[in-house]
């Protein structure tokens, strides 16, 4: 176990206190709302959340019927779903019957009721609804991570796994519901920089350091920036989930990247401006500033990242929405 392990609250399934009733999340205001207090509060918590709110939105926009009213009714009744999409060494591959392969990155083990796995089946990408609780099947000492410790996050083995298909082979990354979704974890991770200035600012005024001039000009422009960024994210979600992102699911996807990449620099920044302002205190191994900020640098890594960029950059530039050139075009959008 690390240090960060042993000074994190580890929360059991029975007092959890995550809404996981999509009732309590059900139009993207309330959804962003929720994501990014859930953020600001503990992140480990909040990816929790996320998973769970991306597995609801693929059984609703993939699901048969009956899928979307037993996944509504088990999400009601407390039992927390996940989405795990990373592959190990070993992919995990669908044969019509059962799986084979490991995920890694599976956050909540343990905790994690049924997880949507991706998988390779005969034809295509192959979403299969699984039962996750099997300890059996768990690999937890294969996040060796500084940060998200408390996200119970490791290694899940399918192998000889049955499951319940979710959608047609090779629908998982259809728009706007597979990239249009990464407005999400810019909310999560906006909670994220909200929390951490506000830790940062409760640790300077303990100590007397927060009028300081050098402090206010230091983490006041990220204040400003991470409020500024709240009217883009939820625009963003607006338009993933609204009509809008069905006439265009391209134009919503690229506007929802661009909030992921917005908030993952802006993140950077305030992780390097709380270090300054805070000092040294900040890299004990319980410090609950240096502990968060360790959490936010975890969280906002993501696959592919340059690839994103250059998607986003040049949609913007060379205008993306079907109505005009340029980044003009995307302002009334």
């Amino acid at each position: 176990m690390t240090a960060d392990q042993k000074t994190r609250r580890i929360i059991p399934p029975e007092s959890s206190a995550l809404p996981l009733d999509p009732g309590l999340w059900a139009d993207p205001r309330s959804l962003h709302r929720a994501l990014r207090r859930a953020g600001h509060e503990d992140l480990s918590e909040a990816r929790l959340l996320e998973g769970h709110v991306n597995a609801h939105r693929l059984v609703c926009s993939l699901g048969s019927d009956a899928q979307r009213r037993r996944t509504e009714s088990e999400m009601r009744a407390g039992v927390l779903f996940g989405v795990w999409g990373a592959d190990s060494a070993t992919k995990v591959a669908w044969d019509g019957r059962v799986l084979s392969g490991a995920k890694q990155f599976a956050s909540g083990l343990g905790r994690v009721g049924k997880a949507i796995v991706p998988a390779i089946g005969p034809d295509a990408q192959q979403l299969v609804i699984v039962d996750a609780s099997d300890p059996g099947r768990h690999r937890s000492a294969d996040w060796n991570m500084t940060g998200m410790q408390a996200s119970l996050s490791g290694g899940f083995l399918c192998d000889g796994l049955t499951g319940e298909t979710l959608g047609a082979p090779g629908t998982y990354q259809r728009e706007p519901g597979f990239l249009g979704g990464t407005w999400r974890i810019a909310s999560v991770t906006l909670g994220g920089i909200a929390g951490l200035l506000d830790r940062a600012a409760l640790a300077l005024g303990r100590r007397g350091y927060l009028d300081a001039e050098a402090q206010a000009l230091r983490l006041g422009p990220l204040a400003i920036r991470a409020l500024a960024a709240e009217d883009a994210i939820l625009r963003a979600g607006v338009i993933a989930e609204g009509a809008a992102g069905q006439k265009d699911p391209e134009a919503a996807a690229t506007r929802s990247v661009a909030m992921r990449l917005l908030t993952e620099e802006l993140a950077q920044e305030a992780i390097a401006g709380v270090e300054r302002s805070v000092g040294l205190s900040l890299f004990r191994v319980d410090d609950p500033v240096g502990t968060h900020a360790r959490d936010l640098a975890c969280y906002i890594r993501q696959a592919a990242r340059d690839a994103m960029m250059l998607r986003v950059a040049r949609s913007l530039l060379t205008g993306g929405t079907g109505q005009g050139a340029g980044l003009e075009a995307w302002f009334d959008a």
